[in-house]
């Protein structure tokens, strides 16, 4: 899973998780149980190509989702 964070305008964030549609490893397989134990769904969920690579994106507003991005990130990188 990569996961990204942009700026739609000043004071507003948007958190994107993008995992790889064709087969989720262990790690991405975590972040997903972690996000359904907590009752976190995302606002959006598209799929998108870049740099040649295919992507299942999960689309999710910056506060509701800010208070789990430790935890999130230390899933996806297998801490």
């Amino acid at each position: 899973m990569k996961m990204e964070t942009i700026t739609v305008s000043p004071g507003e964030q948007r958190v994107l998780l993008m995992f790889d549609p064709e087969g989720r490893t262990t790690d991405d397989q975590q972040v997903q149980s972690y996000l359904d134990s907590n009752g976190l769904e995302p606002r959006r969920i598209y799929r998108e190509t870049r740099d040649e690579s295919a992507y299942e994106v999960h689309y999710f507003g910056y506060c509701y989702i800010e208070s789990h991005l430790d935890s999130l990130t230390s899933l996806a990188s297998g801490d």
